[in-house]
């Protein structure tokens, strides 16, 4: 995202609390010309909410490293 130093001057409180709601950079830009990149800054402890958002609801029932052993052909259509 783009943003003139003026829109960004007039809104800094609301931009900063999208960039770290959303983790995206924002552009900021006087005349025209980039001179400024705003970007979230994870911490160290801070975990990635993809990594780990399932954990509980799979469960293994065999051993996934076994052949798969089934007396019924398979056909293909």
């Amino acid at each position: 995202m783009e943003i003139s130093a003026a829109e960004f001057r007039a809104n800094c409180f609301k931009i900063l609390d999208q960039v770290k709601i959303m983790r995206k950079e924002v552009i900021i830009t006087k005349r025209g010309e980039p001179i400024a990149k705003l970007m979230y800054i994870a911490r160290q402890n801070e975990k990635d909410p993809l990594f780990g958002s399932m954990e509980g609801l799979v469960e293994t029932v065999e051993d996934l490293t076994e052949p798969v052993i089934n007396s019924e052909a398979w056909e293909l259509d």
